[in-house]
């Protein structure tokens, strides 16, 4: 019960990097600024390569085109807001921002773990029935596959996301994390008797 004397959490300070020395903060910054650019790079032309060539588009390809586009969104999610906190001296996110990058990330990995397994089952069929592949991995069905992975994710994302801010937070809003996910979170969740 909400007594007189309460006060919420409307925004998190997240300290993951701030145990480190100040000299450290850039150099971590273009090391994590390259494993990001690396990441997009290997990403985008697997994307590229399968999209505009007529013989890869076969099932295994485009699993393996969905899979590099939720890898590239899943860091997309995250990497930025971590590279600005490592420059800025204004490490502080509203509530809402916490949310919205909470949803995306459990989105695009639950959606990246989907695809996996699809992958997994494609190759199953392959190896297990390969005479009958064509017909149980027809183009039709390995795309409602994907759109199903990625509508699972997304639901997933949102129904993991709005239990947890649907709590109430309270106590101290420093956050030793460097994004914002469920663990350190669940810390801050008003505890009801």
């Amino acid at each position: 019960m909400l007594g007189l004397n309460y006060t919420s959490v409307s925004e998190f300070i997240l300290i993951g990097f701030s145990t480190f020395r100040k000299h450290l903060l850039p150099a971590f910054f273009l090391l994590f600024l390259r494993m990001y650019l690396f990441t997009l790079l290997g990403n985008l032309p697997i994307t590229a390569a399968i999209w505009t060539s007529a013989t890869l588009h076969m099932p295994m390809y485009l699993f393996l085109c969905a899979l590099s586009i939720s890898e590239v969104l899943y860091t997309f999610a995250i990497i930025p807001r971590m590279l600005a906190d490592l420059l800025s001296t204004h490490h502080t996110i509203s509530l809402m921002a916490c949310a919205s990058q909470m949803f995306f990330t459990f989105t695009f990995g639950l959606t990246h773990s989907f695809l996996l397994t699809i992958m997994g089952y494609d190759r199953y069929v392959a190896i297990c029935h390969p005479l009958r592949y064509n017909v149980l991995m027809s183009p039709r069905d390995c795309a409602w596959l994907v759109a199903w992975s990625w509508a699972g994710g997304s639901v997933m994302g949102l129904v993991v996301t709005s239990a947890i801010f649907y709590l109430t937070f309270c106590g101290p809003n420093m956050i030793h994390h460097f994004f914002y996910h469920m663990p350190p979170l669940t810390a801050h969740l008003e505890q009801v008797a």
